[in-house]
């Protein structure tokens, strides 16, 4: 197993690539007035909305539209009679929801063309006089008065929740307009990761090549699963793939969390193995809450907490799962002899690139742009068992493709970082890193089962405890 295998996201767009030179009888010169890496990006974003399929593929998402409605009709309190905003308002479905629960204005933004369409939808139900469409930003638009609204709802989340997600304008329209009492849907946010096999990706598109009209392709078997390695897949992961109990690696709460909060973070993980199995890759999903709940003068609660989930035990929605793809790789004996240290291997790009096959840059930081081979022959990173195998990229193309078979009770570890671009705050380089449980420290408290941190963690509790039992119950 990789000691260390940083994979980048590639974000399916060249939005954010823009050609500084032109090539003519002149050679190269530059080329002026060019609109900015960031401007274009948005606009392209907006504009790729226009596409009524987009809106069609995320109403009839049964999952994510149910949740939604029943989120607003099942808290009506929250929306009768009070002043709402729907922040990337698509085709006015959510405003709709929103209109019907009682709301006495509705403020849908809409930054692209569809804003126009809205408009008639409203006056197509009844809704004119409570529906009012921004065909703009929401950090553009200005509310009559400098007026507060009491509920903000948005469809923001993206892929494994952040990619091509909306969460920063939600910020920024939350602390712009929304009321000091007021309520964020959804309210909270979570993401959540598990080791995995991927039996039907490698049958497809990787163990395809193991006999190929009876020649070797094994060279090609190794380059498809480094191109699967270098960015993350999106895909719908069965639930019996999964190989141990998912963890929760994050989670936001929409009331209170601040854009600075977004730009990096990180995650430790190690836990058990529930099922054996090739373990070939990393599971990522989110769940978003919906949290109505209030209570009445006698102390009585009301109003309820709908779920939106994305995991593979539910049922499936159009962001499916994201899977981080692990490959190992082994030279075969007849490739030439390399010294005994470890690599570890870290693949960067840029956003919208894929990362380079070949490993040739100097170091890497966590937001950084470039490639970087470590050396792993620090102290205690050297095992003899299989989580010791390493990419020797030079002879990458002569390696053996090996499964990484893992048992119950095996304690397995990842760190995973997020880092928000700087150009497209919607985009995000994801590092993966494999952990060594038996180096690397754990945690605390960690849920592994390993002897130290069952100890810790009883320490721990036992401390807890003693502290509830020293609170002095006032009432």
């Amino acid at each position: 197993m990789n000691p260390k295998n940083t994979i980048m996201p590639d974000t399916n767009s060249e939005a954010d690539t823009v050609s500084m030179t032109t090539e003519g009888d002149g050679g190269e010169e530059d080329i002026p007035d060019l609109v900015p890496i960031e401007e274009q990006s948005r606009d392209e974003y907006f504009a790729s909305y226009e596409d009524v399929e987009i809106h069609r593929l995320m109403v009839n998402d049964v999952p994510r539209t149910t949740a939604y409605r029943d989120a607003i009709y099942k808290n009506k309190h929250l929306f009768k009679d009070k002043i709402v905003m729907d922040v990337g308002a698509g085709t006015g479905i959510l405003s709709l929801f929103m209109a019907s629960a009682g709301a006495k204005k509705v403020y849908a933004v809409e930054a692209s063309g569809m804003a126009q369409v809205i408009q008639q939808v409203a006056r197509d139900n009844g809704f004119s006089d409570i529906i009012q469409v921004f065909h703009k930003r929401v950090e553009d638009i200005i509310l009559p008065e400098e007026e507060k609204v009491d509920v903000i709802v948005s469809e923001w989340m993206g892929f494994y929740l952040l990619h091509e997600s909306m969460l920063n304008s939600i910020i920024i329209a939350r602390d712009t307009f929304l009321s000091d009492e007021g309520t964020v849907f959804p309210s909270e946010a979570r993401i959540y990761a598990a080791p995995c096999s991927l039996k039907s990706l490698y049958s497809e598109q990787i163990n395809f090549w193991d006999n190929v009209y009876g020649f070797n392709m094994n060279s090609v078997k190794q380059y498809a699963l480094r191109s699967k390695m270098i960015k993350p897949e999106v895909c719908l992961v069965p639930e019996d793939d999964l190989l141990a109990n998912p963890t929760c690696i994050k989670t936001f709460n929409l009331r209170w969390i601040t854009e600075e909060e977004l730009r990096l973070f990180t995650e430790t993980t190690f836990i058990a193995i529930a099922r054996a199995g090739n373990y070939q890759g990393l599971c990522l999903w989110f769940e978003c809450d919906f949290d109505g709940r209030d209570y009445d003068e006698e102390g009585k609660e009301f109003g309820t907490v709908v779920t939106l989930s994305t995991a593979p035990s539910s049922p499936s929605t159009h962001w499916k799962q994201t899977v981080v793809v692990l490959g190992y790789i082994s030279e075969p004996e007849s490739a030439p002899s390399h010294n005994n240290d470890s690599q570890e291997i870290e693949l960067t790009c840029n956003e919208g690139h894929p990362a380079p096959h070949s490993q040739d840059e100097g170091h890497s930081e966590a937001c950084g742009n470039t490639s970087n081979i470590n050396n792993g022959s620090d102290e205690g990173k050297q095992k003899s068992n299989e989580q010791n195998q390493t990419v020797e990229t030079s002879n990458v193309e002569y390696g053996i493709y090996k499964d990484y078979k893992v048992d119950v009770d095996e304690v397995v570890g990842w760190k995973i970082a997020l880092c928000q671009s700087d150009d497209n705050v919607r985009h995000y380089t994801m590092t993966v890193e494999m952990l060594d449980p038996e180096v690397e420290e754990h945690p605390m408290p960690c849920q592994c089962p390993m002897p130290r941190c069952l100890i810790i963690s009883k320490m721990i509790e036992k401390e807890d405890m003693e502290a509830d039992d020293d609170i002095i119950d006032c009432t």
